[in-house]
Formats: C-alpha cells, sequence, structure tokens
C-alpha cells in the first residue's frame, strides 16, 4: 500500500513526509497490521514477521511518534555489528546528520561508546544494556523500548541475560514496548508474557522461493506455502556446491551467498571457485580498494586475488578494515559470491538474491552429527531476496542423503518452532546478583516474586509447576553462596549486594570470576604494583584459565587450533599468577597469542608461533579485553586495597589487548578508526612507531613524505594527517549534557560552560572561580601573573593540600603531552614535598602520559571532564569535600571508579 493512501490515527503529515524523505513509499503488510494495531499511539505489541518483511520499520515509526511526544528511546539490538549499522542508520535519521534532527543518538555496545551519555535515543547490545541497567544508566520509565531479534531468547549462552533485561525492563515499566522477531509458532506466548498485542504475518513481500536440488531435479516450496512443484532450471540439477553457484549466476539468481560451516570451507571453497572466473573491471578497482585500506595479513593476497573476479569469503578470519572493504563491496555489488560462516547472518541487511546451504549435517566441534535446526535455517535463509532490493529471493538446498532430504523437505515446510525460554540454562548466581544489585528485589521471597516476571515462569506455571520448586530451590543454593563469598550480606530476610557485589553485577562477570579475581588481586598486590610490566602474560593467562573462559558454563570461547608446544614453553618461562597445567595447550596458545597481539606483534608472525589466525585473535583479543575491564573495575573496590596505579596498569592494558598494540601507537590506531584512514590499522601504526612517531604531534610534525615512506602510500598519509588535524581539543564529552544539567541545580552551569568553552589562563580563571564555589576548601591563585614558574592553584582542606597545573590544548596538539604534563613538578619545586602535585589537562592525556603515570607516585594527572564530575558530586552533596581531596591525591590518572557519590548522570 502506497504511504499516501494509509489512513490511521496517528499516521499524519509528519510521518508520510519523513517516509517520503527515507525515500519509503509503500508499506509492507506487517508495516500496515502495526499501524492500524496502535503502533503510533504508544501501544506495545510482539511484531512477529518473517525475515526481509518490513520490522524494523515498524520500530522507526514508533520512534518518530514518540521522539515527537518527547520520549527516550531504547533500541535494544543482538549483535555488535548491527549496533554499529543502526547507529549510522539513526544518525541519518533522528540524529545530527537527519534532515530535521530529532534527538542525540548515543551507542553503547562494551567495545565502543559514542554520543551523550544520556543520550534521546540510545542503541545498545542487549548485554551492555544490563549493565548499564545495574550502573542506574538506563533510564527506561516512561521510554520507548525496541527489542530486536528477541527470538535469540532461544540461545543457551546470551537468552538468560537478555530474558532478565527484558523482565527488568518489564517490572520498571515502560511508555512503549515494541518487540521484533523472526516467526516462531508461539508468539502469543511472548506477547502474554509481556503483555502487549501481538501483531503477526506470515506474509514475506519479497518471495523466497525454497529449493531442493537432489537427484538431478529441483523441487521448489515457496515459502508460507505446503505444496510445491518441481522446476526447470534448464537442465539436470547439478550437487557440486561450485556448479551450483554457476548455474545459479547463469539463471541471473546473483549476487549468490553460501554458508559453509568452518572459516576453512569458506576459504577453500572461494579458492577453487574462483579459478574459473574472469577478472572484471570493477572487481579490480575492488581489489585495489582492499589493497589501500587492508594490512598484510594471512588472508589479504587471496581477498585481493578474488575480489578482481567478483568471489570473496567473510569469516572470522577476516581483519575489522578487510571485512569493512568487503561488506562494502557486497552493498554495492561488487561481489557475485561470498562463501561465508553463519557470522554473516545475525541481521546486517546485505543484498543477496540466493542463499546456498550445501552442508546440512555439522560435521566438527559440539554439533557433530546433528543437523541444521529450523530457526538457524530460516534466519540464514532470510538473507535472500532483500526488501527494496529484489524482486524474489531463492534458498538451495543441497542434501546429500536421503536422511539429509527427509530433513531438507522438514525445513521448507510453513510451521515454525516454538520459542522456549533458557533461563536457567546457566548458573543462578549472576542472575540473582543482578537482581538484588539493581534494586528489583531485596529477599528470597522478592526475587521469587521478580522471577515470576520472567519469560520462564510464565511458561512453566501451567506446563511443568514443578520446576518451579527446583528453581526455588536453587535459588536459596545461589543466595547461600553470594554470601559466603562476600557478594552480599544479610540482616534478617533482607538481602543487600556489598560494595564488591555490585562492582561485580556491573561488569558482567560471573560471580565465581570475580571471586577468582578477588583472590588474584590480593595474594599478588604488591607484584602487580612493582613488576606489573613482568607479570602481564601471566595475567593473560589467568584471564583465560578462569571461568569466563575455562569453567564448567563458560560465557567466552577459547579458539580451536592445531597442538603447538612453543606456547607452553613460553609462559613456563614466565611469572604467572595461576598454576599452569601443560596438557591444556589450547589456553596456553590463547594466552600466548593474546600477549603478543597486545605487544604490536603481526598477526602472521602470531599465527606461525601460536596456530591462532588473523581473525581468530582480533575475536579473542575482544573477549579478553572485556574480561581485563571487568577485572580493572575489580582493582577499585576498597577492601582489596590496590592502588590506583594498579587500576591504571589494568586499564592501559586492557586498551593494548583491544587494539593489538603498546601504549605508544594506541592514539594514532583510535584517530585512524575513528577517521577511517585508509589502511591504518595495527601494523601501520607499530610501522610509525618504530620510526619514533608515538603522538599525534609526532604526525603532524613529520611531513606527508616521511609518513608516505612509511605507511607505503601518500593517500594514507595524507588521510592520516587530516584526521589527525581533525581532532579537536573541544572533545566529544559524553557528560556534558548531564553536567549542564545537574549544574543548573546548583546555580552553577554559567560556571561550568566557562571551564567547558575556555582555554590557557581563562581556563585557569574559570577553574578557580567554580572552586570558589565549595565553602569547606580554600583556593588560592598562586600564578597570579606576578611570580614566575608557579603552579596556577592551590586546593586546601584541613591539613590536605594539593598544587593544580592547568594544561589545555586545542587543534594541531590535541592531546596533552609528557612535557606539559610533567611541568607541575619542575614549577613545584620549592614547594613542601607533601603537597600532592596535579596536572588539570582538557581535554585529555595522551597514552604515552597515561603509560607514565601508571607508574609515578609523585603526580596526578586528571582530565577536564572527570574533575568536573567529582566537583559537582562535591556541590551536589553526593561526595564530602574531604573525600574529593584524598580522591584527588591519589597518584596516576584519576579515575572516576575510586570516588564515592552518585553520578552526575543519575540525578
Amino acid at each position: 500500500m502506497k504511504i499516501q493512501d494509509v489512513v490511521a490515527e496517528g499516521f499524519d503529515d509528519f510521518i508520510k513526509d519523513a517516509l517520503s524523505g527515507w525515500k519509503i513509499h509503500q508499506l509492507t503488510d506487517i508495516q500496515q497490521r502495526a499501524i492500524q494495531a496502535g503502533v503510533m499511539l504508544g501501544q506495545s505489541m510482539v511484531v512477529s514477521a518473517p525475515t526481509s518483511s518490513g520490522k524494523t520499520l515498524v520500530a522507526e515509526l514508533a520512534a518518530l511518534a514518540g521522539l515527537r511526544g518527547g520520549r527516550r528511546i531504547i533500541y535494544l539490538v543482538s549483535h555488535k555489528a548491527l549496533a554499529d549499522q543502526k547507529y549510522l542508520d539513526f544518525c541519518q535519521r533522528f540524529g545530527e546528520e537527519a534532515p530535521i534532527p530529532l534527538a542525540s543518538i548515543g551507542l553503547n555496545t562494551g567495545d565502543r561508546e559514542e554520543g551523550d551519555i544520556d543520550a534521546q535515543f540510545t542503541v545498545a547490545t542487549y548485554e551492555k544494556a544490563l549493565g548499564l541497567l545495574l550502573a542506574g544508566q538506563l533510564r527506561s520509565h516512561d521510554a520507548l523500548v525496541i527489542a530486536d531479534e528477541l527470538q535469540i531468547l532461544r540461545e543457551d549462552g546470551r537468552g538468560p541475560e537478555i530474558e532478565t533485561l527484558c523482565s527488568a525492563l518489564r517490572q520498571r515499566g515502560m511508555g512503549q514496548f515494541i518487540a521484533l522477531t523472526a516467526t516462531v509458532e508461539n508468539a502469543e506466548d511472548l506477547a502474554g508474557w509481556m503483555e502487549c498485542t501481538l501483531v503477526s504475518s506470515s506474509h514475506r513481500d519479497i518471495p523466497l522461493h525454497q529449493e531442493i536440488w537432489f537427484n538431478g531435479q529441483a523441487f521448489r516450496t515457496t515459502f508460507g506455502q505446503e505444496q510445491g512443484e518441481i522446476v526447470d532450471i534448464g537442465s539436470k540439477a547439478p550437487s557440486s556446491v561450485e556448479e551450483v553457484v554457476s548455474r545459479l549466476l547463469s539463471l541471473g539468481r546473483g549476487p549468490v551467498l553460501v554458508f559453509t560451516e568452518s572459516r576453512r570451507e569458506a576459504t577453500q571453497l572461494a579458492e577453487s571457485f574462483s579459478r574459473s572466473r574472469p577478472k572484471q573491471n570493477r572487481g579490480i578497482a575492488l581489489s585495489n580498494q582492499l589493497e589501500l585500506f587492508s594490512e598484510p595479513t594471512e588472508s589479504s593476497n587471496s581477498l585481493r586475488e578474488h575480489a578482481e573476479r567478483h568471489v570473496t569469503f567473510h569469516t572470522a578470519d577476516l581483519s575489522p578494515q578487510e571485512r569493512q572493504v568487503i561488506e562494502r563491496g557486497i552493498g554495492e555489488g561488487d561481489i557475485d559470491v561470498c562463501f561465508a560462516t553463519s557470522t554473516l547472518a545475525a541481521g546486517v541487511n546485505f543484498p543477496f538474491r540466493s542463499i546456498v546451504f550445501w552442508k546440512l549435517t555439522y560435521q566438527w566441534g559440539d554439533r557433530a552429527g546433528s543437523r541444521i535446526a529450523r530457526w538457524d535455517y530460516r534466519n540464514m535463509s532470510g538473507r535472500a531476496g532483500r526488501l527494496g532490493l529484489h524482486p524474489e529471493g531463492f534458498s538451495i538446498i543441497i542434501p546429500r542423503n536421503q536422511v539429509e532430504l527427509q530433513h531438507a523437505n522438514q525445513l521448507v515446510l510453513p510451521e515454525n518452532d516454538e520459542l522456549e525460554s533458557r533461563y536457567f540454562s546457566v548458573g543462578l548466581r549472576k542472575t540473582v546478583l543482578a537482581i538484588i544489585s539493581a534494586g528489583l528485589a531485596a529477599s528470597y521471597d522478592s526475587v521469587i516474586e521478580f522471577f515470576k516476571n520472567t519469560f520462564y515462569w510464565y511458561q512453566t506455571l501451567d506446563k511443568n509447576p514443578v520446576k518451579l520448586q527446583i528453581l526455588k530451590a536453587k535459588t536459596r543454593e545461589s543466595i547461600e553462596w553470594l554470601l559466603n563469598h562476600n557478594l552480599m550480606v544479610s540482616e534478617g530476610a533482607e538481602l543487600a549486594v556489598t560494595h564488591f557485589g555490585a562492582i561485580t553485577a556491573t561488569t558482567g562477570l560471573l560471580p565465581s570470576t570475580a571471586v577468582q579475581f578477588s583472590n588474584l588481586l590480593t595474594t599478588h598486590r604488591e607484584r602487580l604494583e612493582e613488576s606489573f610490566e613482568q607479570v602481564v602474560p601471566g595475567l593473560i593467562h589467568a584471564i583465560v584459565m578462569c571461568d569466563e573462559f575455562s569453567g564448567e558454563k563458560p560465557t567466552r570461547y577459547l579458539t580451536f587450533q592445531p597442538a603447538e608446544y612453543e606456547s607452553v614453553s613460553f609462559l613456563r618461562g614466565q611469572e604467572l599468577l595461576t598454576a599452569l597445567n601443560p596438557s591444556n595447550l589450547r589456553a596456553a596458545q590463547c594466552a600466548h597469542a593474546v600477549f603478543l597481539f597486545s605487544q604490536g606483534e603481526q598477526e602472521r608472525k602470531i599465527a606461525f608461533r601460536t596456530k591462532v589466525s588473523s581473525g581468530q585473535i582480533h575475536r579473542l583479543s575482544n573477549d579478553v579485553a572485556w574480561v581485563l575491564d571487568g577485572l580493572q573495575k575489580l582493582s577499585c573496590v576498597p577492601e582489596f586495597s590496590c592502588s590506583q596505579n594498579v587500576t591504571n596498569q589494568l586499564g592501559m592494558l586492557t586498551r593494548m589487548v583491544r587494539w593489538g598494540a603498546p601504549a605508544e601507537a594506541l592514539d594514532v590506531l583510535r584517530v585512524s578508526q575513528r577517521y577511517q584512514v585508509p589502511g591504518v590499522g595495527r601494523q601501520r601504526a607499530m610501522a610509525l612507531v618504530a620510526q619514533g612517531i608515538t603522538t599525534l604531534k609526532d604526525v603532524l610534525l613529520s611531513g606527508v613524505d616521511k609518513l608516505a615512506s612509511i605507511l607505503r602510500n601518500p593517500i594514507r598519509a595524507e588521510a592520516l594527517v587530516e584526521a589527525v588535524e581533525s581532532v579537536s581539543g573541544v572533545s566529544e564529552d559524553r557528560l556534558a549534557n548531564a553536567h549542564t544539567r545537574v549544574a543548573q541545580t546548583v546555580g552553577v552551569d554559567q560556571l561550568v560552560e566557562n571551564c567547558s568553552t575556555s582555554f590557557d589562563t581563562e581556563y585557569e580563571e574559570a577553574i578557580l572561580k567554580l572552586l570558589k564555589e565549595e565553602a569547606s576548601w580554600i583556593v588560592t591563585e598562586v600564578d597570579d601573573g606576578k611570580r614566575q614558574n608557579v603552579p596556577d592553584l592551590m586546593l586546601e582542606l584541613g591539613d590536605k593540600t594539593v598544587l593544580i597545573e592547568c594544561k589545555t590544548t586545542q587543534k594541531r596538539n590535541p592531546l596533552i603531552g609528557k612535557e606539559e604534563a610533567w611541568a607541575v613538578l619542575q614549577k613545584s619545586a620549592d614547594f613542601d614535598p607533601a603537597y600532592r602535585r596535579i596536572t588539570l589537562g582538557k581535554p585529555r592525556f595522551d597514552e604515552t602520559c597515561k603509560k607514565k603515570v601508571a607508574g609515578a607516585h609523585d603526580i596526578t594527572l586528571i582530565e577536564h571532564t572527570v574533575f568536573i564530575e567529582g566537583v559537582l558530586r562535591v556541590l551536589l552533596g553526593s561526595v564530602s569535600a574531604e573525600d574529593f581531596i584524598e580522591w584527588l591525591q591519589q597518584p596516576g590518572l584519576s579515575d572516576l571508579s575510586r570516588l564515592d557519590g552518585k553520578p552526575t548522570y543519575q540525578e
């Protein structure tokens, strides 16, 4: 139906004009149903429809109406890649890049945080959203919450956390809830659980023809239909994957996506098929893009050769840059055939017309001998024939025997799988801790009351109430364990989390992992303090041996690779923090690989020494960095008595592991990624470090010619210089809006604004005026323009005195370097040694500063946003002036996690 013909309350000219601006002129069946059911009027609903039926637009229509009514929007997605895509889409449709901006857009995935911390429109992965909820950062009251791909509740590993999040949101209340799910047999269960209207459709606006090619014949069933027919595909139906793909291309059914079980299968099939394809002009252009944008990896040469023939593979072995170029090539039609593992089916919209399933029975891993599940097949086949891109799609199934033929016949039937809760497929301890920490329950009885909000309880109450009694017994066991390990305390029937428990809950770590880490921090505190760099390999080994990776029910997974004994020998020569198990080659190889990655070693050399491939190491390092980030937060728990230096060192190691480079390369890497500098990743950043270029300032001083010789391309050099010059001294401040809002409540909004916008001596004056708003301390302007070579300010409270040097920087020197950061020591040489020396830096210090200060005992560095946050907590009465000064005196880089008080974004 054309949008101009739609008549429904709430679907007015504002909405129609917005859709026209998005180049949407017609609505699909499910979109029409949702509009008539009141999606524009705030009606909560579960929207169940086949893949590529237009469910996302239903959510966007609700968002348009919600933003117009002043509502916050929380958009929850299943995968980081999908979150990145949605963030870019929503910036263009609703944010600053939109013709008529409607909202600030924020992104939270754990790896990336973009936009205002209190954005009106937040895109987040489910797991990160749960962490934000526990930290008090996700305000759902009266918000529109959109839960995309909610059928992933059925997954053992992720489903329980997603169910906890949805149950918590249900208990706390929302303005409107929109769940988007692929077609499931019991969508009414979801709607009943979340107390929503069910809007469903089995109609797929782009027909999906499901064909089984077996024994020379092609049998077709169009999605949603029971009956099928034999179809003519030109000649006898082939059975080999190469012949199948060739036939599809000759029939004009390209581009084609072939799903494989393993990375090796994908690369081997791409190699075999590309030999039969000619080179083409657009393919050569794509190959040149790969040459420019990617770095040398195990896959890079093969990717370029295949791309010339419009063939590619897409697996975890691709580097992030290679993946970006390949996905862009797929989107722009420069790829005819892609061989991929199932990671490409995770909801990202690529224009494939045909999907090939050439293997129905798994051969390796835990699934060996089992056949592809129907819901997996539906998700993957749904990539064929995308709305707005193709008139129809094709799913081609190639059974190998009669047993697989029978299974294929079941896959194409219109029946759907039922969605069942997997809420208690993992331990209860993490769930119970999260519930208590979030204030959703405060006793055993109220924990059980919370469980009554869950999908599990909704489904189990009538079907098998005996299971609920088992649940109650396991809940008591979990509470007892949490009490015994100091994650919770009790007073009578009342339960509360300890500081340790609260931090554990916000990290997302398993409670057993947190207990392991608490023992590590207390046992090895002195070694971490005195010789951190020497114990880094042992620390990474301890991470891969923790319950997150090596427990009975791990949440993260170590990679499989051929045995390599060098890694065991390497670890034997290191100072380990947990016992080495020589027979656990897998853990040894992964720990060795992550350590080499963090030091900037090339992926090819890592693969040679550890057998962990380039794609695997990127995925593995992200997981290790996530766990390390949790360990860093735990180091702030007072009872573990870790210094801020240890916290800083852990933070530095987290960044090194995540980015795969030492501290000296991190600033260039971050700028290169943010501004999409072609081909400048970790390897070329390391090449710059090898030539002494370790800061953004060094980049600008080196000149384009020298940079071009190092980066092997003048285009890269020019793009890097342009990117660094684009970095402004007034960097994005995610807390800015929160600071402005709370500053108004205490009448210091203009002072805070002056601190944010001023530089040099004006910045010093602005900070001085802001500090004078607190009556309990004495603040003195030391550098009054008359005395030479002295710190700017002195802050006194009782027997505590701190000397503050203010440093600001703008373009062409966007980060504060070591010379500026350490100038306070020389300027305060004549002052009492007992006074703490502090450099207040705006906007931020470079990574070389952060590395140096992590081992310092005579200086504190504090960044502008962190300082303003601390001062505002004092002015609001959330933190005492004494505690603020004591926190300010801790040597190292000031960390807000070590400061008590309520964050401003929670006010």
